[in-house]
């Protein structure tokens, strides 16, 4: 006979993501994980002693997997593009991971602000756009936040199916939003 396969978190968690990419992360249960990793249900408990505890791995595994599909956009020239029409295709083709990401509790008390600009992607965002544009890393980050959060809305609006604008018109209002914002940060008036 075979050895058992042992079931990791890992094993746990990719199970996890995926229901929550097809079902929301309200079909993430114990009970819906394990099915999906063909085990019992101990497995999961023991990895993961709450529901509570299940959800946040998998909204940190969701976060993780996200920085890394947006990191492989950092040496190109352009970057913040990139990452905009990443955000709304997310809004547009994997909707309950839009959700999971930017419209669920997951940040566990902390603000939206205080771990989005934690993010490594953001982090290098940052400094490209002190390179870029001349400014603080201070006025660069109010800017990008102020950007993303505007980026946010439209993603939430795309992802609920209020408005259908397609990733060029996003990302063109996108850069006179930012360009905006540079120019009052450099005449002072941010």
């Amino acid at each position: 006979m075979p050895p058992k396969q042992k079931i990791t978190k890992e094993i746990l968690l990719a199970h996890a993501f995926q229901i929550a990419e097809e079902q929301g992360i309200s079909a993430v249960t114990s009970r819906s994980v394990a099915k999906s990793a063909g085990c019992s249900i101990q497995p999961v408990f023991s990895q993961f002693p709450t529901m509570e505890e299940l959800r946040q791995a998998t909204f940190d595994y969701a976060c993780s997997k996200f920085v890394g599909e947006v990191l492989i956009y950092e040496n190109q020239p352009d970057f913040f593009t990139k990452v905009v029409n990443w955000t709304i295709d997310l809004a547009r083709s994997r909707p309950h991971l839009y959700r999971l990401l930017y419209l669920s509790g997951g940040f566990r008390g902390n603000t939206l602000t205080d771990v989005m600009m934690n993010f490594e992607s953001n982090q290098k965002m940052i400094a490209k756009m002190t390179e870029l544009y001349g400014l603080e890393a201070d006025v660069c980050k109010d800017i990008l936040m102020r950007s993303c959060l505007f980026l946010l809305g439209i993603g939430t609006m795309v992802c609920e199916n209020h408005i259908s604008y397609t990733e060029e018109q996003v990302s063109k209002m996108m850069k006179q939003t930012v360009a905006d914002m540079v120019q009052g940060a450099k005449r002072g008036h941010i």
